[in-house]
């Protein structure tokens, strides 16, 4: 027996990639991404000095970068609301194609004879291509990760975006200008951003993104048109955008103007000022992973507020004063990997956006790439504007107080209070159930007994539903809910709510085919399930408070297991409640290929655990996908009312289990019941 546990247990292992928060289905989008953005980076740190040697003013190089921010804010903006007409993977396709043709464009034509209006069309037209590739790559994220790991999953988003633009990417420039030249240079960025860019498409097989994230029936106009009135239907959404525009505006601005003032001004060489900037953005990928964790506990908004605007204000200010009084290259490297970090603060915004609409995920991350493309010329205009007048000294203090005001903005982006209180919920031993079982047993004036069985030789293993016995069900149908409503947004929450639980009421038939007839077009079951499972969590506090003293209480006498319609969310829940260990059977609709009320897959619970029916007992809170399939193969059964049973059950439907009970605090007694076996003793 030891062996097959050892043996279950390695087979529940997740994947690698998983574990370190990356979502497996699109674990090749994220290296794909890093090397098109490498490739997109190379540029970053000499385009801008390359452009004035060959004798360019300042202000024409900066209106070259301000066109190619123009297009990038469009193509930013098109990456989120083509998404929801195309879906993601056919809007990274145009902006690979994009990128590529564009590029060949301005090496082979424009940039050889510093053609200027030929320079602002090519490179202001390659503009549009990699906010389409990567900001496409984030609307995808955003639709196909589960909210639980979000913040984890855009902080990878992020680690891979600036690996490459512009971390890696200046640092390969550093070691290929010295070899090959700078014009040559230029040929190799393309290179790597085609790998990339077929490494993405080709490895990743997610299926959400390779369809429309809207209904079908959805006017494209329509479409495209709410994803820019989002941003006053839904204010907060347009405040987060103002936040990412913030975000990278200086960034974009320091690359006009940075090379020359730590090269002319300060005195270090251009191989020095790349690989400072190396640093910069090296420290910026390694905080972009850490934050989106750490925005995942400390809660997003604070994060962005905190570690985002008040650390950017501080670290802007000593990335100039720093260096122009020491002339140190060590302490420029010093505050330029601070500001790196500090710069990463806003990493949880995109998972606080699409979290503030979810029934609008789409239009959500196109505001919020739009206020990263914006920044990508504001930032240049800025520096355009007030470079003359101010110096570099008052372009820095105008970034300054940007990043002030981000702050102060980034506090109004709070979630609703039900959101807000799942996404800063603390993980570990004291969850919401457990403070819940804490407070029962003050309010009982001790904690909840719980009978010591005696050895019987009547029953010998105990499976468990786990929606409504283990977790509260309020978790799943709350995400049937926004399922539905992002699906058809002409449903009502009352009207929903209104059919839920007159089909709870009714306990026979599949509550998820029940309402996809109702509320889904065309009556697609697997659409509305699809669409659930992204909301389908459950947090700390969906752990029910008497479950774990019960299971603890019962597993020296018993062997345990699951049965449930579920899959991968239940492990993570069980692994993190610390509860995987007491159960030596775990089926898993989604791991088996079967689904309640299907009796084959009790059958598949007892065959692992070699049990005979009569000698197991299933608990579950559903007549129809519990209690009658476990019957029907000759289990005894319990049922728990709670969850999705029926708020006022029948005489029949009580008389269906073999024993009835509202809390596993009762299932001891109950299960003394039909062995016939009397508790011996009482035990906390």
């Amino acid at each position: 027996m030891a062996t097959q546990e050892v043996a279950f247990e390695n087979a529940q292992q997740r994947p690698f990639v998983e574990r370190l928060g990356i979502p497996r289905p699109l674990a090749w989008g994220f290296l794909g991404v890093l090397l098109f953005m490498i490739g997109d980076g190379v540029e970053s740190g000499f385009l801008s000095p390359f452009l004035i040697n060959k004798g360019l003013s300042t202000q024409l190089v900066a209106l070259i970068f301000t066109v190619y921010g123009i297009l990038v804010a469009i193509g930013s903006w098109f990456s989120g609301a083509l998404s929801d007409l195309w879906g993601p993977r056919r809007v990274m396709w145009c902006g690979l194609a994009c990128w590529a043709i564009f590029e060949v464009l301005f090496l082979a034509l424009a940039l050889p004879t510093i053609n200027y209006p030929l320079i602002l069309l090519t490179y202001g037209l390659r503009g549009l291509g990699y906010p389409l590739f990567a900001f496409g790559f984030l609307v995808w994220i955003a639709a196909a990760t589960p909210p639980k790991g979000l913040g984890t999953a855009v902080g990878w988003f992020w680690f891979a975006f600036t690996g490459g633009l512009p971390t890696l990417g200046s640092f390969i420039a550093s070691f290929l200008i010295p070899a090959i030249g700078q014009y040559y240079t230029f040929w190799c960025s393309l290179i790597l951003v085609v790998i990339g860019g077929f490494i993405a498409l080709i490895g990743v097989r997610e299926r959400i993104g390779s369809q429309r994230l809207v209904p079908a029936g959805d006017n494209p106009l329509s479409t495209l048109f709410s994803s820019i009135s989002i941003a006053w239907r839904k204010p907060k959404i347009g405040i987060g955008c103002i936040v990412r525009v913030i975000n990278t505006t200086p960034e974009f601005g320091f690359l006009v103007f940075l090379p020359i003032f730590f090269t002319q001004v300060i005195g270090f060489s251009l191989g020095s000022w790349l690989r400072l900037l190396s640093y910069i953005f090296l420290s910026n990928i390694i905080w972009n992973l850490l934050f989106g964790v750490i925005g995942d506990k400390f809660g997003w908004r604070r994060t962005v507020a905190l570690c985002g605007g008040l650390g950017c204000t501080i670290t802007t200010l000593l990335l100039y004063y720093v260096p122009l009084q020491t002339h140190n290259y060590p302490l420029a490297i010093l505050v330029g990997v601070l500001y790196g970090a500090t710069l990463a603060g806003y990493v949880p915004l995109s998972a606080l956006m699409p979290s503030l609409a979810p029934e609008n995920k789409g239009g959500a991350m196109a505001m919020l790439n739009l206020g990263a493309g914006v920044s990508a010329f504001i930032g240049p205009a800025i520096v355009g504007i007030f470079i003359g007048p101010l110096g570099i000294v008052g372009v820095m203090w105008i970034f300054a107080i940007l990043y002030v005001i981000s702050m102060i903005l980034a506090l109004f982006l709070k979630l609703p209070q039900g959101l807000e209180m799942q996404q800063t919920a603390e993980v570990g031993r004291h969850s919401f159930g457990q403070l819940a079982y804490a407070a029962q047993g003050n309010l009982l004036g001790h904690p909840p007994f719980v009978p010591n069985m005696q050895v019987n030789r009547n029953i010998d293993l105990l499976l468990f539903d786990t929606g409504g016995t283990i977790y509260d069900d309020d978790c799943y149908a709350q995400a049937l809910w926004k399922a539905i409503h992002e699906i058809n947004p002409a449903v009502s929450e009352e009207e929903f709510w209104s059919v839920y639980d007159q089909l709870r009421g009714r306990s026979s038939g599949s509550l998820r085919t029940s309402l996809a007839q109702r509320f889904i077009p065309g009556g697609d079951r697997e659409l509305l399930s699809n669409t659930a499972r992204k909301y389908w969590e459950y947090p700390p506090g969906a752990l029910y408070p008497d479950v774990r003293p019960t299971l603890e209480a019962l597993a020296p006498t018993y062997r345990l297991g699951i049965v449930s319609n579920a899959g991968e969310n239940v492990m993570e829940a069980l692994r993190r409640d610390g509860l995987d260990k007491l159960f030596s059977v775990i089926i898993l609709s989604e791991e088996v290929g079967l689904q309640k009320p299907d009796p084959r897959i009790f059958q598949l619970a007892l065959d692992k655990a070699g049990i005979r029916p009569e000698r197991a007992v299933h608990t579950g809170n559903r007549l129809d996908s519990d209690i009658r399939p476990a019957q029907y193969i000759g289990m005894r059964t319990i049922m728990i009312l709670r969850g999705e049973a029926p708020p006022a059950p029948t005489k029949e439907q009580l008389a269906e289990p073999d024993a009835v009970i509202t809390s596993l605090l009762g299932l001891p007694t109950a299960l003394t019941r039909l062995s016939g076996v009397v508790p011996s003793q009482i035990l906390v």
